[in-house]
């Protein structure tokens, strides 16, 4: 199996790499400038050049307070290039996983939270986080 993974260098990517050899999984990293989230032309090229069967969409916008001073930055990102990564992968009829945040929801619930529980996020960088996933479910069947 070949899982492709956006972020290259990010905190999942690495995690994946070291992991995935002893299950028997081919981890192909995938970021800057080949696949650029903020530039959604590069995001199919890459998809389709790289080849593979799963794609795990961990690149992000990650600065969480300076989201709040880069709104359209962390939007392009988060939201519009997460949505083109589930478009690219559709097209290409591969599967994709998004990773998203517990900054979706408005942190006063006294349990831990679960996917279907209300969202309501309360920073740009949680409206941004909630935004992709909105735009993966939209671009995927």
């Amino acid at each position: 199996m070949r899982l492709l993974v956006t972020g290259r260098d990010g905190q999942v990517a690495r995690a994946l790499q070291e992991r995935a050899a002893a299950h028997n999984i081919t981890v192909v990293p995938l970021a800057r400038p080949e696949l650029d989230l903020g530039a959604p032309e590069t995001i199919l090229p890459a998809l389709r050049r790289a080849g593979g069967d799963i794609v795990v969409n961990a690149a992000a916008y990650t600065a969480v307070d300076r989201a709040e001073s880069e709104p359209e930055l962390a939007e392009r990102i988060n939201g519009t290039g997460a949505g083109a990564v589930a478009a690219a992968a559709a097209s290409l009829k591969i599967p994709v996983v998004q990773l998203s945040t517990d900054y979706v929801f408005d942190g006063t619930s006294a349990r831990p939270y679960r996917e279907d529980d209300p969202v309501g996020p309360v920073s740009v960088y949680g409206r941004s986080k909630l935004a992709g996933e909105e735009a993966v479910a939209a671009a995927t069947p």
